[in-house]
């Protein structure tokens, strides 16, 4: 279209040359552009499409990976808490068993003190009794001697004395 034509052309006010010649140079522009940068464009839109597939492929790969590794974490954790009390409780049966050995051991000791302490006094009971028979006997004997002492009177020691020594010639009588 020439500007001659453009010029002609112009109806009712409106310009339709300049419209039409618009029209036609924007089909020339994308002509050229698909003609000439169209496969250059395609590639750059596939390449990004297999890029995009790719990363979407890529997270997706990772989100299943991350969520079995936080499903193991997960099974990990549940198993770290049953040995945890299992840990517990083993050891509070462990204490308790301490406990009641220590208590039983405690009383075993008590009974054997209090045994002890029994045999002891048993026998400081008997120490007592034989040192009070003795100190009696001897009390008695001193009692009886002191008496005896006073009840005899000279002639009647020497008249002991001489009865004591004619028994023991009448025992003997190889003696004279």
């Amino acid at each position: 279209m020439t500007p001659v034509i453009a010029v002609t052309i112009d109806i009712a006010g409106f310009p339709w040359a300049a419209w039409i010649a618009g029209i036609a140079n924007l089909v020339i522009f994308l002509w050229i552009i698909v003609k000439f940068g169209g496969p250059h464009i395609q590639t750059f839109f596939r390449e990004r499409r297999e890029t995009f597939l790719q990363n979407m492929n890529a997270a997706k790969a990772a989100r299943e990976e991350a969520e079995l590794r936080l499903a193991e974490l997960n099974e990990r954790l549940e198993n770290l808490e049953k040995e945890r009390q299992s840990l517990l409780d083993e050891y509070h049966a462990h204490g308790e068993r301490e406990k009641n050995r220590i208590v039983e051991q405690a009383k075993r000791q008590v009974e054997q003190m209090r045994a002890d302490a029994e045999a002891t006094i048993d026998q400081e009971v008997k120490k007592a009794v034989a040192m009070l028979e003795e100190q009696a006997v001897t009390l008695a004997t001193d009692l009886a001697r002191k008496k005896a002492v006073a009840a005899l009177d000279a002639s009647a020691q020497e008249a002991l004395v001489d009865q004591y020594l004619d028994d023991l010639k009448n025992s003997r009588p190889d003696v004279h």
